[in-house]
C-alpha cells in the first residue's frame, strides 16, 4: 500500500531526490498532477517554517537545510512499516488526540496518524495537563483492532512495549513502569495516552497518544530526555521509530494476545519487587504492597497480606 502523504511532503521528496542539482517547479508540478502557482505556493509555506530552498533560475529549487520538525513531510518517509497507511499533522496543534479522534470518528482507517512538534492543549492520563514543548515529539494513532472492548485491557502495555523497542533501536536503554510509561535512567521519557470508543462486543476505534521528550528542557524533576542518552537523533526520527515499534507490538499482540508479550514486557518492568501504592481513577487506594509482575492479562500483580491482587487499571507510586 501507498502511504498517503501531502502534496507538500511529495514536494520534499522530490527536492531531497534532486539534491544539489535542483528540481524545477515545473517538473515537480507535472509529477504531481498540480499547478506551478501551487507548487510555489508550497515553496513558500515550507520556507515559513524553517526549509531553506534557493531558487535557482534554469535550475529549480534546492534544498539547502531542513528544520528537525514533526511533521508530515519529515516523519511519513521514514515510516517502514506498512500498517501506517495516512501521516497528518502539523508544527503546531492543539492536541493530537483531538484531531486523531474526529479523524477517527469520520471513518479514518486504521493505520492513520497525526504528528506534531508542539502541543498547546496536551494532556496525560487521569485528566492531568501534559506539557507539550518544542524538542519533543507528539503523536497519536488510529486503530481499529477486531476485538472486543473487555479484550483491550493490556493495550496500554502493548503499546508501552512498542514505545521501548522504537527507542531501543535508537540506542536507548528504557525501562517500562506499568501500566505505560516508558523512563530512561534520567527519567521518564515518554507518556501514552489511550481513548476509544466501543460498544460491548465490539471495539469502534482506539486512539492511542505517544508523547516523547527527545531533546526539550522540561521543568520536571523526573523528565528524561532521549538527548541524554543518546546523540544527533532528530525528532521525527524519533516519531517513526516509535511508531514503527508500535506497530510490530500491536500486530504480534493482535495475532497472539498479550501472554505472547508478557515475557518481553517483564524483561523491561522496574516495579518488579517495589514497595507500591495503587489507587484508582478517584484516587481511592486499591491495594499497597510488593509487586510480583504482569499477568498475561496485562494485570500488575501485587502481594499484599499474603494474598496476590491483580490489579487491571490504576495509579502506582512507589511507597517510601
Amino acid at each position: 500500500r501507498r502511504r498517503e502523504v501531502s502534496l507538500r511532503s511529495d514536494i520534499l521528496a522530490a527536492l531531497r531526490s534532486a539534491g544539489p542539482a535542483g528540481a524545477s517547479g515545473e517538473a515537480i508540478a507535472r509529477e504531481s498532477g498540480v499547478s506551478r502557482v501551487a507548487i510555489a505556493k508550497h515553496i513558500a509555506a515550507l520556507r515559513e517554517i524553517g526549509y531553506v530552498i534557493d531558487a535557482h533560475p534554469g535550475e529549480g529549487y534546492v534544498l539547502t537545510s531542513a528544520p528537525d520538525l514533526v511533521i508530515p513531510a519529515e516523519v511519513a518517509p521514514l515510516l517502514r512499516d506498512s500498517l501506517w497507511v495516512r501521516v497528518e499533522g502539523d508544527v503546531t496543534v492543539g492536541s493530537t488526540n483531538d484531531e486523531a479522534r474526529s479523524l477517527a470518528v469520520a471513518g479514518a482507517a486504521e493505520g492513520t496518524v497525526v504528528v506534531a512538534s508542539v502541543q498547546t492543549a496536551g494532556r496525560g492520563r487521569l485528566g492531568r495537563q501534559w506539557e507539550s514543548p518544542a524538542g519533543g515529539a507528539y503523536l497519536s494513532a488510529v486503530l481499529r483492532p477486531p476485538v472486543a472492548a473487555i479484550e483491550l485491557a493490556p493495550l496500554p502495555l502493548v503499546i508501552a512495549l512498542g514505545v521501548a523497542r522504537g527507542l531501543e533501536s535508537l540506542g536507548c536503554a528504557p525501562r517500562l513502569k506499568w501500566p505505560n510509561d516508558v523512563e530512561l535512567t534520567s527519567g521518564k521519557v515518554a507518556g501514552i495516552l489511550l481513548e476509544l470508543s466501543a460498544q460491548a462486543d465490539r471495539v469502534e476505534w482506539v486512539v492511542a497518544g505517544i508523547g516523547i521528550n527527545v531533546a526539550s528542557q522540561v521543568d520536571q524533576p523526573s523528565a528524561g530526555r532521549i538527548a541524554d542518552e543518546v546523540a544527533d537523533v532528530s525528532a521525527s526520527q524519533a516519531a517513526a521509530s516509535v511508531l514503527d515499534g508500535v506497530a510490530a507490538a500491536y500486530i504480534e499482540w493482535l495475532d497472539g494476545g498479550f501472554g505472547a508479550l508478557a515475557a518481553e514486557y517483564a524483561a523491561r518492568h522496574r516495579l518488579e519487587g517495589e514497595e507500591v501504592t495503587v489507587r484508582d481513577l478517584e484516587g481511592r487506594k486499591v491495594v499497597a504492597g510488593s509487586v510480583r509482575g504482569v499477568d498475561s492479562f496485562g494485570r500488575l500483580l501485587v502481594e499484599s497480606d499474603g494474598r496476590t491482587v491483580a490489579v487491571p487499571s490504576g495509579d502506582v507510586t512507589l511507597r517510601a
